[in-house]
C-alpha cells in the first residue's frame, strides 16, 4: 500500500506535468498548425516551437515534474509509482476542460472513472 508522503510527491509531479501539457497546447495553438510539406517547413516549425516562451515554459514544467517523479521512484517500487502517474490523464482532462474549453463526453468520463478505479486498486495493493 502506498504511503501518503509518496502519494503527495507523485501528485505534485503530476501537477507539474499537467501544467506543462496545458502550456504546450496553448503555445502550439499560438504558433499554428505545422505545414510539414518539406524539410524547410519542418525547420521553420521547429524554430517556432523552440522560440515559443509558452512551449519552453511547458518544457521546464514537465522537466520539473520528471525530477519530482524520480524522487518518488527512489522511495517506492516502480510497479506502484508508475500506475499512479495515470492520475495525469484525469487531471489533464479536467484542466483542459476548464482552461482550454475542451469537451468532456460520456466516453471520456467513463474512461476516467475506470482509470480512477485502477489507480485505487494499485494504491491499495
Amino acid at each position: 500500500m502506498i504511503n501518503l508522503k509518496i502519494l503527495l510527491i507523485i501528485l505534485f509531479a503530476e501537477v507539474w506535468g499537467v501544467v506543462g501539457q496545458i502550456l504546450y497546447k496553448k503555445g502550439v495553438t499560438r504558433i499554428g498548425t505545422p505545414k510539414l510539406r518539406d524539410f524547410n517547413s519542418c525547420i521553420s516549425f521547429a524554430k517556432k516551437v523552440f522560440t515559443s516562451p509558452m512551449i519552453m515554459t511547458g518544457l521546464v514544467s514537465i522537466t520539473t515534474g520528471l525530477i519530482i517523479w524520480i524522487v518518488a521512484l527512489a522511495q517506492a517500487e516502480l510497479s506502484l509509482v508508475f500506475p499512479i502517474t495515470s492520475m495525469q490523464y484525469i487531471v489533464t482532462m479536467v484542466a483542459a476542460h476548464y482552461l482550454l474549453n475542451e469537451k468532456i463526453n460520456k466516453l471520456k468520463l467513463i474512461g476516467t472513472v475506470l482509470v480512477m478505479i485502477g489507480i485505487t486498486l494499485v494504491a491499495l495493493s
